[in-house]
């Protein structure tokens, strides 16, 4: 017969018991109470109160043990409070039955609220508890502005105390604004966000601004909301152009030609202009860039800080500027009808749509207009920019993966969120700067210029191998060829040493079958580096054929292999070494065109100068090493930044009921509550869906939104979710499909991480 369970008695913290063991002998002296005490003098009042009688070893263990519990007890604070260095004095019964007394009253007031529903806000609640609301709020600013807590927050009226006991005040604090905020989320913090919003506490610019001042705090974040005051004074002083001393210098004049910019209504700092040039029979495209390495010389305090930062970051409520306002909203933003110092490419345009010869230029030239895409865009001026930017296209071979892009705007407290899509227009300007990025990169090159390339790689085979399981096991008719190891102009013999290793490719181990070839084609130095552009090409041909395929799919499997295709590449970095982009099908690319917002192209800007006047190069090979990896890593750490505000703002914007503008073909609004999404991706534990069945808007449901008490697992290929434990046939076991439309609810939303938290409905 088994034993009963003996219930176990909670356990006393020593500190707790050597203070009842103490303030028991201290009765009702208060003089006993106010004496400062330190462990000697606690180890002989013990002694002779208790009428002790200790032996050398017992007095020893007595005195180590107080000492050890008085030290402990300086953290925590609440039974013994020390004044200075080793002297404390006891708290008090009736200051401790007063914090006994508040912490009852706290739990009686978060607990009095409902669970379920959405308490009143400040002001609604009667008396005492208003007050106690308005408190709370108080601390919730505190603590998602990182300041110091109210003092009215306490246990005590003494002294300041957070936790008591198992007690943590804060701690229930965040929990209230959970069930206050009536939705889910990971942690406390959005919850308080969206609370102090619905009060106006906070409005949503100073939302954003608190997020960003916690990532400028806690994480390697370089980009500050403002420039330095010495660096700003120094910007200032900087004198405005003069025209006709720079053409002096030696720089062409080029005011006579038609440039325009083209950019989004928003913008500020316009880095670009184009023009197009027909005479003669002849096409010439006209890049003009403005010329920021005239501003920022090398190894000066406004080069320092554009290094750091490295790039601008665009949120939806402010600019973080690579440049102080002086030089990227003024002297280097290429305005209209004011003379502006830039870089001038220009491109030929032959019959076949390739472009010919290129040459580049330091200039002065004078923009005619500063235009927005919507300025463009059908107007019958640029007809023939459209029409060469249309014939460019045609000699390319890429992936496009355009998809809508989510731009919410943020104005104080308003919020307004669009849906924009690629327009003929956006896809020009594109266009245009891509051959100019590609030109450069080619006439640098082939000066064996040390440049901060722009390298993207192509698919990794394991991934490609992966998705091509998940095509056939849906009956997709798409197979994607597996990516080659081969680089440009290498032999066979060479690919299969470089695929055995570094001891086949010593040349001492022969290689059965194949021949050495001596008649291989000498590769140029700046493409040593470069895919084989016919493994290249393949490649990205399957990839097109893959996605034209599933355009003529229905949207069950349409959506899917977009999906595959899109999270199929990898993201493209900055390299000292020339490592062609897959992407862009290009042999040579670097980022030239736009030295306002990236340092990259600043560099770019400053070897093209050297080569230009025949010079040394400004920065040597291992400076960009270096370079090429600060703008790496600070190009991903501000797209992070920039994804999580952009989700905050939508976020934001969805719980107050708001709505999308600009849905692709209609000119409706939609209003989100719930969606017949697509299930585009199933990956334990997740299910990602496609809200609006166009890749605009993604969410994530998590499995056990579906569980009811069963065990759910995705199959080998991710095309089912499948109940683990059904008795019943196979198709009884199938709870989702990839590609089927399934009815989706607003569960939650982590502000912080930018994913929407969705559940069925």
């Amino acid at each position: 017969m088994s034993q009963p369970k003996h219930k176990k008695k909670s356990q006393v913290p020593p500190d707790e018991k050597l203070w009842r063991r103490i303030s028991v002998k201290f009765g009702n002296n208060e003089e006993l109470w106010d004496n400062l005490w330190d462990s000697d003098a606690i180890y002989s009042f013990i002694v002779e109160k208790e009428k002790l009688g200790l032996n050398n070893k017992e007095s020893k263990q007595l005195k180590s043990k107080i000492d050890e519990i008085l030290a402990h007890s300086k953290k925590g604070r609440q039974w013994f409070l020390h004044q200075e260095k080793t002297n404390f004095t006891l708290r008090k019964p009736k200051e401790i039955s007063e914090i006994e007394a508040n912490i009852r009253d706290w739990r009686h007031f978060f607990n009095s609220q409902s669970p379920t529903e959405e308490i009143s806000l400040t002001g609604q609640l009667p008396g005492e508890e208003a007050t106690n609301y308005k408190l709370i709020e108080d601390v919730w600013f505190a603590i998602i502005s990182n300041e110091k807590l109210p003092e009215e927050f306490s246990l005590s009226e003494k002294e300041y105390i957070v936790k008591w006991k198992a007690y943590d005040l804060i701690k229930d604090a965040k929990t209230f604004a959970i069930t206050c905020s009536g939705l889910r989320f990971r942690d406390a913090l959005p919850s308080i966000a969206l609370l102090l919003i619905k009060s106006k506490r906070i409005n949503a610019t100073q939302l954003l601004d608190l997020r960003l001042n916690h990532l400028r705090m806690n994480s390697s974040n370089p980009f500050g909301r403002d420039y330095d005051s010495r660096l700003s004074d120094i910007a200032e002083r900087i004198p405005d152009v003069d025209a006709d001393n720079a053409l002096k210098d030696g720089r062409t004049d080029l005011r006579h030609l038609p440039f325009v910019t083209i950019d989004p209504k928003t913008a500020k700092d316009f880095d670009d202009a184009v023009c197009l040039v027909e005479e003669n029979g002849k096409r010439t495209l006209w890049v003009a860039i403005a010329d920021v390495a005239h501003y920022i010389e090398p190894e000066t305090l406004l080069d320092e800080e554009a290094q750091a930062r490295a790039t601008s970051v665009y949120l939806p409520h402010a600019v973080l500027p690579m440049l102080p306002s002086r030089l990227s909203d003024n002297l280097c933003s290429l305005r209209s009808k004011v003379p502006r110092l830039a870089m001038t490419v220009s491109m030929q345009i032959e019959d076949d749509w390739t472009i010919g010869k290129v040459a580049a230029f330091e200039s002065v030239i004078e923009v005619r207009e500063n235009l927005s895409y919507e300025d463009a865009l059908d107007n019958p001026r640029f007809k023939n920019m459209m029409d060469l930017a249309e014939g460019l296209r045609q000699n390319e071979i890429r992936l496009n993966l355009n998809s809508a892009e989510l731009r919410p705007r943020v104005d104080d407290d308003e919020i307004s969120v669009n849906v924009k899509w690629p327009n003929k227009a956006t896809e020009m300007i594109e266009t245009f700067m891509v051959a100019t990025n590609n030109s450069i990169g080619i006439m640098l090159g082939e000066e064996n210029a040390p440049l901060p390339w722009r390298s993207h790689a192509p698919p990794d085979a394991p991934e490609v191998e992966e998705l091509n399981a998940k095509f056939e096991a849906m009956g997709i008719n798409i197979e994607l060829p597996m990516p080659s190891v081969k680089k440009f102009g290498q032999s066979e013999e060479a690919e299969l040493a470089s695929m055995l290793g570094d001891w086949a490719n010593s040349g001492n181990i022969q290689i059965s079958g194949l021949e050495s070839s001596d008649s291989q084609d000498e590769v140029p130095q700046y493409l040593k580096n470069v895919l084989d552009p016919e493994a290249r090409k393949n490649i990205l041909v399957s990839l097109k054929e893959a996605q034209q395929k599933a355009s003529n799919l229905k949207n069950a499997t349409r959506r899917v292999v977009d999906h595959g295709l899109f999270y199929l590449l990898q993201r493209a970095i900055y390299s000292p070494d020339n490592l062609g982009h897959f992407g862009l099908n290009l042999d040579a690319y670097v980022h030239f065109t736009s030295p306002i917002r990236r340092y990259a192209d600043l560099v770019v800007h400053r070897q093209l100068k050297s080569f230009l006047k025949n010079e040394e190069w400004i920065h040597s090979e291992e400076e960009i090493t270096k370079i090429s990896e600060q703008c790496t890593a600070n190009s991903r750490e501000a797209k992070t930044i920039e994804w999580e505000l952009v989700a905050n703002a939508f976020h934001l914007h969805l719980l107050r009921g708001g709505t999308i503008d600009s849905i692709k073909d209609s000119d409706d609004e939609l209003e989100l509550k719930q969606w017949p999404a697509r299930v585009v991706g199933l990956r334990n534990p997740w299910i990602f869906l496609d809200l609006l069945d166009d890749g605009a808007i993604r969410g994530k449901l998590h499995v056990s939104q579906l569980g009811d008490g069963r065990r759910l697992s995705t199959d080998e290929f991710g095309l089912y979710l499948i109940d683990e434990k059904s008795a019943n046939t196979d198709q009884d076991k199938v709870v989702l499909s990839l590609g089927q439309k399934f009815p989706c609810r607003l569960r939650g939303l982590d502000l912080w991480s930018g994913e929407l938290d969705l559940a069925p409905i």
